[in-house]
């Protein structure tokens, strides 16, 4: 069970910053397990930043639904901190976003 929920219902588009989330040298300080669901909540989250747009209502509510599980998996897991992190880079928007609109 997840002890700490995040909203995730809409999670804006995000592009660059994910991809060098989980650096070689930070992967080392995590077990296999930890590393696993931290790498899962990162793709589910650029997927839904990618593919977000394309999807109807109920596939968008399947993604952020599996990112809220995997969110509370590496929650259980002891990288709270890690996973939020991961949220909260993916709902700020691109730099330079909020100037256009």
């Amino acid at each position: 069970s997840c002890r700490n929920p995040v909203e995730l219902n809409r999670l804006e588009d995000a592009k660059g910053g994910m991809e060098d989330m989980l650096s070689p040298a930070t992967e080392t300080s995590y077990s296999a397990l930890q590393l696993y669901f931290l790498r899962r909540l990162n793709r589910l989250l650029r997927l839904r930043s990618d593919q977000g747009g394309q999807l109807n209502d109920d596939g968008v509510r399947l993604i952020d639904r599996a990112i809220y599980s995997t969110y509370c998996d590496a929650v259980d897991l002891g990288v709270m901190d890690e996973a939020q992190s991961l949220l909260h880079r993916s709902a700020s928007p691109p730099s330079g976003a909020a100037a256009k609109q």
